[in-house]
């Protein structure tokens, strides 16, 4: 399964670097050591950065949510152009579908890696459940729910397919 999984990170390797773009500013905002900055390897960790697991409850939610959710707008932002240009704007012709194309192909780059390593998603279980107040139990919950889930499918490529599925059923169906 390591070699599915990485083989869909290096295909949708723009999402994997923005990923790990994002995962590095938020351990860095949050003063938590950086171990390895690669995000393009050959191991389980392809997609992601090491580092340190978060010390705080808040830092554990951030370096699981803020990524995911800055690579969701942008994948949502990015397959809304080629949609209108698609379907509103009628941009059709060799130019037009390969530029939307790319765009959709970037667009799902983005949502396949937007999602937290499963060590992260669990470390955030552990700091939140364990040592967050009651309030950041109840906030977190429907969070990390969907982040842990996310985590499940992206280390089964399971979010790949689910991206290029939607795609040819978007293209197809219009």
């Amino acid at each position: 399964m390591t070699a599915l999984y990485i083989l869909t990170k290096y295909l949708t390797f723009p999402g994997v670097l923005v990923r790990a773009l994002w995962e590095q500013l938020v351990c860095r905002a949050c003063g938590v050591p950086i171990e390895d900055t690669r995000a393009l390897r050959r191991d389980e960790l392809c997609g992601h950065i090491e580092h340190e697991l978060m010390p705080k409850s808040r830092g554990a939610f951030a370096i699981c949510f803020v990524p995911a959710f800055l690579g969701g707008l942008l994948a949502f932002l990015l397959a809304i152009g080629p949609t209108l240009g698609l379907f509103v704007f009628e941009m059709t012709g060799i130019p037009g579908m390969i530029v939307n194309l790319f765009a959709y192909w970037f667009a799902c780059s983005l949502f396949v890696n937007s999602y937290p390593s499963v060590e992260d998603a669990l470390n955030m279980r552990d700091k939140v459940y364990h040592e967050g107040t009651i309030l950041q139990k109840i906030v977190y919950a429907p969070a990390f729910v969907f982040l842990f889930l996310g985590a499940y499918l992206e280390r089964y490529c399971i979010t790949f397919l689910i991206a290029v599925g939607g795609t040819i059923l978007l293209i197809v169906k219009f």
